[in-house]
């Protein structure tokens, strides 16, 4: 069974339903995309799946048990999350914050330890911003804060990750970098990771499997060599093109017509 999954599952903002009875099983140890247009309800499906958002209908199942039954840091020491957009205390420095990745593992009297250390050691070489640590979290630019976040994230050190857009703000170097972070850790660790991205060709070239989504529901998933077509990228992302072999990978690339 899936560690993490759902069973008809509703979610939404006011009085509008975004995605609706959604049947959702994670693979287990792979690297999982969730693709489409904008609005289309991957990050509404991604919170729901982190248990940001409360289920209108149905639920989420973390380990066979509903996952809003769980403890808020016993959840947390299972799953990671870097959401869209987050917002830093004012005034907070780079260590700090990543430092925060390491709250779930803290008991009411549980000391920072070497585990600790190395954990956020680790997250800000593998980021590239172990040179930033000093700095307040406001004057980094925007590609430098998008990493700083994902490092608070890796310094979580759990089995499951998931991201929402990580690539938004950095140039097209670093994203590569990041994407190939996520394949590495997961090569090494065998961690289930979730990722909202909206370039198709990167994704198809970086994750096993791709759920590809259209008004709230799922149009197709699996992996990207037998989901991504011409007639997939025209019914989702409203565009028509070619779906050619990638040069370097041989996996799905899409070449507006």
């Amino acid at each position: 069974m899936s560690r993490l999954r759902t069973k008809e599952l509703t979610l939404g903002y006011d009085d509008r339903d975004v995605v609706s009875n959604l049947d959702v099983t994670i693979p287990d140890g792979k690297v999982t995309a969730i693709v489409g247009a904008n609005a289309c309800g991957k990050s509404t499906l991604l919170r729901g799946l982190a248990r940001l958002l409360t289920p209108r209908g149905g639920a989420v199942y973390l380990d066979g048990t509903v996952l809003a039954d769980l403890r808020t840091q016993d959840v947390a020491k299972v799953l990671g999350l870097l959401p869209q957009s987050p917002v830093a205390p004012d005034g907070i420095t780079v260590a700090d914050l990543v430092s925060r990745g390491r709250y779930p593992h803290q008991g009411w009297f549980r000391r920072w330890n070497d585990d600790d250390h190395d954990a956020v050691s680790k997250a800000l070489a593998a980021t590239g911003t172990a040179d930033l640590i000093d700095r307040p979290i406001k004057s980094l630019s925007g590609g430098q804060r998008q990493r700083v976040w994902v490092a608070m994230a890796l310094a979580q050190d759990t089995d499951l990750l998931l991201l929402d857009e990580p690539t938004t703000y950095l140039d097209i170097n670093h994203q590569v970098e990041l994407l190939r972070l996520l394949r590495q850790l997961n090569a090494e660790s065998g961690k289930t990771i979730v990722v909202v991205l909206h370039d198709l060709n990167l994704a198809c070239r970086f994750v096993d499997h791709l759920i590809a989504m259209s008004d709230g529901k799922i149009v197709s998933e699996g992996p990207p060599t037998e989901v991504v077509t011409a007639d997939l990228v025209e019914a989702v992302f409203g565009l028509s093109c070619l779906v050619v072999p990638d040069p370097v990978a041989g996996t799905p690339m899409i070449v507006p017509a």
